[in-house]
């Protein structure tokens, strides 16, 4: 069974990304996804996040059978593990974001 995902954040696009809160019982923060002008190979990240100018993680453009989505790396050890996405949301130019915790995998009985 799949885990519906968790809304933690409201972004908006911008001409350079996008930019938004992050809004959870233990963090709240003002983001800017960055776009990565210096990206220089397909596997470099897409975004540069930032929050207060600091640099706290980076994010990928992605796509799926769903669509269009921005894959978040956080580095900043106050967010949990697990899988953040950015997603489009039923508002023009609103995004989502979400989280998902990691599954624990299932022993493989020979």
């Amino acid at each position: 069974m799949r885990k519906s995902a968790l809304i933690i954040g409201s972004f908006t696009a911008t001409e350079t990304g996008y930019t938004g809160k992050l809004d959870t019982l233990g963090v709240t923060a003002n983001l800017t996804f960055e776009r990565n002008d210096d990206k220089a190979q397909d596997n470099h990240p897409d975004f540069t996040v930032l929050s207060g100018g600091k640099e706290i993680g980076v994010a990928w453009n992605r796509e799926d059978d769903r669509g269009h989505y921005v894959y978040v790396s956080f580095e900043e050890p106050s967010l949990a593990a697990g899988f953040y996405t950015l997603v489009k949301s039923g508002v023009e130019k609103g995004h989502t974001l979400t989280y998902r915790k990691p599954m624990p995998k299932k022993d493989k009985k020979a």
